[in-house]
């Protein structure tokens, strides 16, 4: 199997997956010798993508690989998904996010007493929306949940792994703003709204 054949399936798997795939499982498909390997190639296909001006790149993401339009062209896919995204995230619940993602594992008395109110609404919101995860129980009285950010937070924010966010200054100017994270969850629908479909599949 030659080179470019290689980088011509681990370009379509990462394309149609509608989730990052997990470099293990590219290497595996691919039939690539290693993660090394696997990486060499992104590198590549990336340098083609800026070379011919193309509006997208691959990231990693999450532990795997995912397409992310370029930074440059959100304010064009904001004005399409606008309305699909509204009210997605609330200027509480990024309030309540970022306290999680910050002090993880983290119970709900802890979550209240640093910000000074309730917080049982927006956990039960960002449980549903799986930006969060109940990570296990305290042993002390009345045994609260401890809550974790999860996978689809590192999505959500374009992160490869937890250890990559921000400090607690950069992360407050990274909620400071419900608008920025919603304009990333947009452009990552738009992507997963683009998957290819296979010649035989109707319109």
């Amino acid at each position: 199997m030659s080179d470019i054949s290689k980088k011509s399936i681990v370009e379509a798997l990462i394309f149609a997956a509608a989730n990052p795939l997990p470099q293990t499982k590219l290497v595996s498909i691919a039939n690539l010798d290693s993660k090394a390997e696997l990486e060499k190639i992104v590198e590549s296909l990336n340098e083609e993508y800026e070379k011919q001006g193309r509006a997208f790149r691959i990231k990693p993401i999450a532990g795997g690989f995912q397409f992310f339009t370029v930074k440059a062209f959100a304010p064009y896919l904001r004005e399409i998904f606008a309305a699909k995204s509204a009210n997605r995230l609330s200027r509480q619940m990024l309030e309540v996010l970022g306290v999680i993602a910050l002090k993880q594992p983290v119970t709900k008395p802890v979550i209240d007493k640093i910000r000074g109110s309730d917080s049982s609404g927006q956990v039960h919101s960002l449980l549903e929306q799986g930006l969060i995860t109940i990570k296990g129980r305290e042993k002390g009285p009345g045994r609260p949940f401890y809550y974790g950010t999860t996978l689809e937070f590192l999505r959500f924010f374009g992160l490869e792994k937890i250890e990559d966010l921000p400090n607690e200054q950069e992360l407050a100017g990274l909620f400071a703003d419900a608008d920025e994270a919603r304009t990333k969850l947009e452009i990552r629908e738009i992507e997963n709204e683009t998957s290819p479909k296979s010649e035989d599949e109707p319109e």
